[in-house]
């Protein structure tokens, strides 16, 4: 009987320590499985940054060759000739027109560079040219004649605060005020006119 407790007891520590080492096992297979799905994160980030390195090697080529392209014409250009050929085309007074003006401050932005005050002069004086303020009413004008036409339209956002404007301060032009009598309208001249 005492063989038989003895073979029982080593029969339970033998599968005591088999299991004992099964869940070691599984442990640490389990802690293996964890590092390799993080290995494949970090595999699958690397490559993505590394076709982002790619993407952006191709843009930075293309940079440099624009920087190369940029260099060969300011050298070009740095002698002053043409600069001042356009200068003299420019003082004629029936030349001078916002696309010639913008074309000066673009080449005196290439051969002077930023710090010459007389090439910011050259766009404000092109943007002054254009007078925006005119050409956006004359836009905004035929584009409320479309609408009023039947036709349909994509309005500018400036014509729509435009016309949101234009009606705001319509009823506020067209009510008098209390106690004041209609400005009468002079001799030719339409009452609308006179406001």
């Amino acid at each position: 009987m005492k063989k038989m407790i003895i073979v029982i007891v080593v029969l339970v520590l033998i599968a005591g320590g088999a299991a004992g080492f099964a869940f070691m096992q599984y442990s640490s297979a389990s802690e293996a499985q964890a590092e390799l799905e993080k290995l494949q994160d970090i595999q699958q980030k690397f490559d993505a940054v590394v076709k982002e390195s790619e993407s952006q090697q191709a843009s930075i080529a293309s940079l440099i060759e624009k920087a190369q392209q940029f260099d060969a014409v300011k050298e070009a250009l740095s002698n002053g000739v043409l600069l001042q050929d356009l200068e003299t085309i420019l003082k004629a007074q029936q030349a001078q027109t916002p696309e010639r003006i913008l074309s000066l401050g673009a080449l005196r932005l290439v051969v002077k560079g930023k710090a010459d005050p007389s090439t910011v002069e050259a766009y404000d004086r092109a943007l002054q040219m254009v007078d925006i303020d005119n050409k956006l009413a004359s836009i905004c004008a035929a584009q409320a004649g479309m609408v009023a036409a039947g036709k349909k339209v994509q309005m500018l956002s400036e014509c729509s605060k435009r016309q949101d404007a234009m009606a705001a301060a319509a009823p506020a032009a067209s009510t008098p005020a209390v106690g004041s009598a209609p400005i009468p309208a002079a001799a030719g001249q339409s009452p609308a006119a006179a406001r």
